[in-house]
């Protein structure tokens, strides 16, 4: 009963923690509901501030006005005269008199609207459009011009200039954008201009009516980003290589897991989407692989806080493939604001262990103050699969051309009832469903957001079933004349997963389905079909007849849809919660704790009859509970001063605590050897030993980790030219015995600050950086306190593995540590339209840790060292232009690119063997390590390898490079002993092209996502060309036989040798085809009709679609599936769910 007491303290702490996070966001968002002031906004007139600046720049002048009031300011940064200094001392002035005082001489005006203030060329008055030109003429020939002035979204831009070119003549449009101004004749000219927007030049020639779409240009002052631990940055002064996609992107053609729509978007992301169905979880790489067995996802940081991405249970052979889904891909992407990807060490270094990876920071939606909305979409989306295998039809069941019901190999006599009509029929249309609604609104006492989303989905495999639920409520305050900010939320998920498909061999339909026999009639074992009454058994079942004629499994695809039953439910809630204390204007103290709960429990029921080498006569039952709790917590003190009219200091100094803790309970049947006590009776007390010798599995086990650091960063400017950052980060962890430092170091110079102002180049600076970050030791490998797991026998078992190991002396094992460098560019030309960044990265991971057999003696069967450097090294370009292509129509088109080289660099001597797999794919192996030896050929100069490398049995051929053949038989030779380098899984480099075309109310979007280089081996074609059901063994048989070397060879004969009968034998060099693909990713065409009514302020409509076709690709299947999204299994396909063709409507509505 002891054993239970932390648990239920736990527990108890945590509803006193729910509870507390609960009342405070109730608070926060019952002062926004109940104290709502109709006049939430206040004018310029009516606030007071005292304002006291000293040589300062006018951008320095708005942004000290931005911290002492609620108001913020949008402006174009290039119509700021930067070297314009003004000093000024104004007690209790109203905003408005203080910007009439700072803006003399400037030729600028002002315009509030809501809290925003737009700075734009000085408005001329209604009245300067009602005068007269300069001649008679003109007046005689004057006449009115009427219009229009809207954005590209299509609602009007209130305030904007329209100024009769070479006159002072002008006006300004009104609330709703509409105009009015007299010219003399046709051949004037208009100049329409706006701040945020690129001005137009447009010529009246005959008309009265002139409506104008200004191309976004919108800058806030300073463009200030979010960096690491939530801390906002001048762009400019960023030392490292960041990307942004906007929420926009996330949802313009939705996936129920969001990450996978950031495919293409950004340099350096290489996304792997899991084949487990809907909501299945992703791999995502930022600049390659850097750890051989650990983890080599990033760290994904929710509005400053890390957030746990467990990947629950992965399969990592052809065997088990099971996917139990990730953690990020729970989230709504419709309450996602922004998403920032920090791919190098040096923007993620203050993650320290966490950040080996890089870093992904999603910035969620808030209240804001004067801003009501209420937002709806629903999203209906349905699927296909795509690229099916070919198959042969013309050949029946048997063996050398002879007729034999009884297998399932079609190797049989000439047939006319073929058919792979089953392939397509197997497969529904899937069905998506994404239904959310959004409520905000705020003033200046509080703000509150609110969301409800719904995901309903039925996969393409018959019973894959997905429903998810996410209720998100976050509250914000201000408190004490703005001085004390608080926030807080709560976000709940509940995910329910019926029967997710598994591909490759033992529970995969897609086996048993591609391997169906040409001949045999599919309809006798599908719909009501796939099972039978057993008289003796008084019960149905499994209607196969080739259940065991593999090795491997094969049984009923719709059995294992239907009777070998998965639940995977999961309920998780994410608590928040931040306060923040203005200690001064320049100040500030913040606390932040989130508490992140996850909950998963897994059934599986397999009923009697299910293939024998798997279950038990009466049928199995596994159940597996886990608890995932993440508690973090930190304190940031925050400042920026400037010290001169040159410098200043931002600078933060903090500490974070995580506590990690990980428990599971597994009760099941052992394969064969247990079996339940009655059919088909699925519980935990009808698990019995089969043998009568042990016991059915059954386990718990509990896992702790506790980290905390010091960590501290500072940004230097000078002259807003040259900027240094620096970053330091000491921590500590539960997992080793000794503390770790992790720094950071960067350079920016913003060569335009020196240069003359040039309409042709805009904007350009050059950076560098230098960072030192970590990857940390997975759970239970070094442990202070040592995991317990918990046998159905009642004995506690210690951990197998030793925790540490080196050479002869006993230290503490270390955290994989990675240190690296980036340079790079940013330039912007005309005007910032064309924008250019390039990147080069070099990182290199030291202390890679390793797991091995223990010497005899040592008291475990493993243990765990450091033992190998692996780097990689590439670039990274992005170009992007804004383009007014006239009549209203424009065009954002942006280019990515990318190219990464991976290559393991040094071995620990204690790695003894020549070969180090992590995951061997039946006739293909990937390979992580390749040991020279004597007598073993290296890999063209790379000792190591690379990360990634396949290997497997290849041709032998001559020193001409022609293959050499058997003369006896006339069969290709082989590679003797040591399989032979096939190739490597990686791609050589990305390329993403995403476009968006804008007329009017009407938006077209396109992303063509290509991968180039790069290879895959099939297990799947392996197995096709052995059953003699690929389209080629057909062809083979039509011609008579294969020609090989000028000999006809029957196909059965060459066939069942080069793929190896199935096996590790085979010809791999023969199943490796190019992972080269350029698609068409994503496609929207969407319509928005504006101010619909009153109540509605917009609604939209978009046709999606993705994977609509390929441009090119060489495999006969989706290069891109994966078995599994683990580290394991890279570059091998084996019988994977196919990939799909979605199309869909979204329809989007604001009130």
């Amino acid at each position: 009963m002891s054993k239970l007491l932390p648990v239920q303290h736990r527990r108890a702490a945590s509803r006193s923690w729910k509870l507390l996070v609960l009342m405070v966001v109730i608070l926060a968002v019952g002062r926004s509901v109940f104290a709502m002031n109709p006049r939430s906004v206040q004018s310029i007139e009516e606030v007071k501030i005292s304002l006291y600046l000293k040589d300062v720049t006018l951008q320095k002048a708005f942004l000290a006005i931005e911290k002492k009031s609620d108001f913020k300011f949008v402006t174009s940064i290039e119509r700021i005269d930067k070297k314009k200094r003004i000093s000024v001392s104004l007690e209790s002035k109203t905003v408005k008199e203080i910007l009439e005082t700072i803006l003399t001489g400037t030729g600028l005006g002002y315009t509030q609207i809501n809290n925003n203030i737009v700075i734009n060329d000085k408005p001329v008055s209604r009245a300067a459009a009602e005068v007269p030109v300069s001649t008679p003429a003109a007046r005689t020939l004057a006449k009115e011009v009427t219009g229009i002035v809207r954005d590209a979204k299509g609602s009007g831009i209130p305030g904007a200039n329209i100024l009769l070119k070479g006159t002072t003549a002008g006006t300004t449009t009104d609330i709703n954008g509409k105009f009015s101004i007299n010219v003399p004749d046709d051949n004037s000219v208009l100049i329409i201009s706006s701040i945020g927007y690129t001005s137009q030049e447009i010529t009246v020639g005959g008309r009265s009516v002139i409506d104008v779409v200004l191309l976004d240009d919108v800058k806030q002052l300073g463009e200030v980003v979010v960096t690491a631990l939530g801390i906002e940055k001048d762009a400019k002064s960023m030392t490292y290589a960041q990307q942004n996609v906007g929420g926009e992107e996330l949802t313009r053609v939705k996936d129920p897991n969001m990450v996978n729509s950031l495919a293409g978007k950004a340099a350096g992301v290489v996304i792997t989407k899991g084949t487990g169905g809907p909501g299945s979880s992703s791999k995502v790489l930022l600049r390659g692989n850097k750890s051989i067995t650990g983890n080599n996802q990033p760290l994904y940081v929710i509005d400053g806080i890390p957030m746990n991405n467990a990947n629950g249970a992965q399969g990592t052979t052809l065997f088990d493939t099971r996917d139990a889904g990730d953690a990020i891909s729970n989230l709504n992407p419709e309450d996602i604001e922004n998403i920032s990807i920090l791919k190098g060490a040096s923007a993620a270094a203050l993650y320290g262990s966490q950040a080996a990876n890089g870093v992904i920071l999603v910035t969620t939606k808030r209240g804001r103050k004067g801003f009501a909305s209420i937002n709806f979409s629903s999203t209906a989306n349905f699927e296909n699969p795509i690229a099916l295998p070919q198959v042969q039809t013309s050949y029946g069941q048997g063996y050398g051309g002879v007729a034999n019901t009884a297998v399932n190999d079609s190797w049989g006599p000439k047939i006319t009832n073929g058919s792979d009509k089953h392939l397509k029929d197997f497969f529904n249309t899937g069905k998506t469903f994404v239904n959310s609604l959004s409520i905000t609104n705020g003033n200046d006492i509080g703000q509150f957001y609110v969301s409800y989303a719904n995901t309903k989905a039925n996969g393409i495999v018959p019973e894959n079933d997905y429903n998810r639920h996410n209720v998100n409520l976050r509250g914000t305050t201000q408190l004490f004349n703005n001085k004390l900010s608080l926030d807080a939320s709560v976000n709940y998920i509940e995910q329910k997963v019926y029967n997710r498909p598994q591909s490759g061999f033992y529970y995969s339909p897609i086996f048993s389905l591609y391997l169906f026999p040409t001949g045999d009639d599919f309809s006798k074992y599908s719909g009501g079909n796939f099972e039978k009454w057993d008289p003796a058994r008084l019960m149905n079942v499994q209607n196969w007849p080739y259940i065991k004629n593999e090795a491997s499994s094969n049984q009923n695809p719709y059995w294992l849809s239907k009777r070998n039953q998965t639940d995977q439910f999961r309920n998780r809630t994410i608590y928040a919660f931040s306060a923040k204390w203005a200690i001064t204007d320049w100040l500030n103290l913040q606390g932040r704790a989130t508490y992140d709960k996850v909950q998963d429990t897994y059934e599986l029921r397999q009923y009697a009859s299910s293939d024998p080498t798997l279950v038990g006569s009466n049928g199995g039952y596994r159940k597996n509970l886990t608890n995932t709790d993440q508690l973090y917590s930190d304190v940031l003190l925050s400042g920026t001063k400037s010290f001169s009219k040159d410098v200043f200091v931002s600078a933060t100094l903090g500490f974070s605590n995580t506590q990690n803790t990980f428990y599971d309970m597994n009760v099941g049947n052992n394969g064969a050897t247990n079996t339940l006590s009655y059919p088909n009776y699925f519980s935990v007390y009808a698990l019995q030993s089969l043998t009568g010798q042990g016991f059915f599995n059954a386990t718990e086990s509990l896992q702790k980790r506790l980290s905390q650091a010091l960590f501290g960063t500072a940004t230097v400017g000078y002259k807003e030219t040259f900027f240094v950052d620096l970053t330091a980060r000491k921590e500590w962890s539960s997992t080793v015995n000794q503390s770790f430092f992790y720094p950071s170091v960067g350079l920016s110079y913003v060569l335009t600050e020196h240069l003359k102002p040039s309409d042709i180049l805009s904007f350009a600076k050059v950076r560098a950086s230098y960072a030192e970050v970590g990857n940390a030791l997975p759970f239970g490998v070094a442990n202070w306190t040592p995991p317990y797991s918990l046998s159905n026998d009642e004995n506690v078992n210690g951990r197998g593995t030793l925790p540490f190991f080196s050479g002869s002396d006993t230290t503490s094992l270390k955290p994989e540590r990675t240190r690296s460098y980036e340079i790079g560019t940013e330039l912007r030309f005309f005007k910032d339209k064309l924008s250019f960044n390039l990147t080069y990265y070099n990182a290199t991971t030291y202390d890679q840790v390793f797991q091995i057999q223990a010497p005899a003696g040592a008291g475990a069967s493993n243990f765990w060292i450091n033992g190998g450097t692996i780097r990689n090294k590439g670039f990274e370009s992005t170009l992007s232009y804004k383009a007014d292509l006239g009549g209203g129509l424009t065009w954002t088109p942006a280019l990515n690119f990318s190219r990464n080289v991976n290559q393991i660099r040094e071995l620990s001597s204690l790695l003894k063997a020549d070969w180090f797999v992590l995951q061997a794919g039946g006739s293909t192996r990937m390979l992580q390590l390749f040991l020279t030896r004597p007598g073993i050929p290296n890999l063209g100069g790379r000792e190591y390898g690379s990360y990634g490398d396949l290997f497997g049995k290849t041709y032998q051929r001559d020193e001409n490079g022609n293959i050499k053949y058997n003369e006896t038989t006339g069969l290709p030779l082989l590679s003797p002993g040591t399989d032979q380098y096939l190739g490597n899984a990686n791609p050589k480099f990305l390329l993403g092209f995403n476009n968006q075309f804008k007329y009017k109310n009407a938006t077209l979007s396109f992303l063509v996502d290509g991968r180039f280089g790069g290879k895959i081996a099939s297990m799947t074609e392996q197995w096709l060309d052995f059953k003699g059901l690929s389209k080629r063994s057909g062809d083979a048989r039509d011609a008579g036989g294969v020609n090989v070397n000028g000999k006809t060879i029957p196909a059965e004969t060459y066939y069942n040798f080069i793929s190896g009968k199935g096996d590790v034998a085979a010809a791999a060099e023969e199943y490796m085809f190019s992972a080269t693909n350029v698609r068409m990713r994503e496609l929207a065409l969407g319509y928005t009709f504006p101010k619909v009514s009153k109540a509605i302020k917009d609604i939209s409509v978009s046709f999606i679609s993705r994977n609509l076709f390929f441009f090119y690709k060489d495999a006969p299947f989706d290069p891109e599936v994966s078995i599994t999204t683990a580290n394991a299994m890279q570059g091998i396909e084996g019988f994977s769910i196919p990939a799909t063709r979605s199309y869909g409507v979204t329809v989007r509505a604001t009130f």
